[in-house]
């Protein structure tokens, strides 16, 4: 199952850009989890002709396709996406959001998407039904699962307990006391990757720990954030893993 997702993901992302003449990717920031996305995203590409600019300044740039990097920067804690896909629609012919999680509670996310003509890919069935009458919508995996994981497996031992401490974390619950928040703490993307390696079970709260977790054939234990992006990528992407809902205590 998970290999028939990941393929018709492959299909469907890299048709937007078959034959596209001028790709433009439009990097937005964040911890190393977004760094894994844009990982993923480069390896995806790795046979399309693109260029890269960073998000927070636009000006000066044009041109016909931009692909605007997916992550959780439609939700309430986060929505900074907004106004980078208002500046991008300004000076791009045709704009597309790469799988992204969206919470359309939040009302800049949802008249952003209502007066939108770009075409939003949710990395979730939950998102998705949030986001298909608002826009031109579809589904497609996160683009951290094209990442290349095979160098981060090996023997590992002990947990990893490695929860939200910022403006994302549930309302209830509190982290462990050894918990390592190593998205917000870790320096680069291999340091983040090499502590998850590490250990051969992981607990957390954020979406691309428990995918690279998964991914590097670790025991998952997971419990949501502040919204419906956590569960939902598991239930959608990671049913054949080792991947399961943290109890309540």
């Amino acid at each position: 199952m998970f290999r028939d997702l990941l393929e018709d993901s492959r299909r469907r992302l890299l048709g937007l850009v078959a034959g596209e003449a001028e790709v433009t990717l439009v990097l937005s920031w964040g911890n190393a989890g977004d760094q894994l996305i844009y990982a993923g995203l480069r390896q995806l590409l790795a046979q399309v002709d693109y260029r890269e600019v960073k998000g927070v300044d636009l000006s000066g740039v044009s041109g016909r396709t931009a692909l605007l990097t997916g992550g959780g920067s439609w939700c309430r804690p986060w929505h900074e996406m907004p106004k980078v896909l208002a500046a991008a629609e300004e000076r791009f012919e045709k704009v597309i959001v790469l799988p992204s999680s969206y919470d359309t509670s939040e009302p800049t996310v949802r008249e952003a998407l209502r007066r939108s003509k770009a075409l939003f890919f949710a990395r979730e069935k939950v998102s998705l039904g949030q986001i298909r009458d608002l826009c031109r919508a579809d589904l497609a995996l996160d683009t951290a699962f094209f990442f290349d994981y095979r160098p981060y497996r090996g023997r590992a031992s002990g947990v990893l307990n490695a929860f939200r401490t910022d403006a994302e974390r549930a309302v209830e619950g509190t982290p462990p006391e050894d918990n390592r928040d190593i998205s917000a703490e870790c320096e680069n993307l291999d340091e983040w990757l090499w502590a998850i390696s590490r250990k051969e079970q992981i607990r957390t709260d954020r979406a691309h720990v428990m995918i690279a977790g998964a991914l590097m054939g670790k025991r998952v234990e997971y419990r949501p954030s502040s919204y419906h992006k956590v569960a939902a990528i598991a239930r959608y992407a990671l049913r054949d893993f080792a991947v399961t809902e943290m109890q309540p205590v």
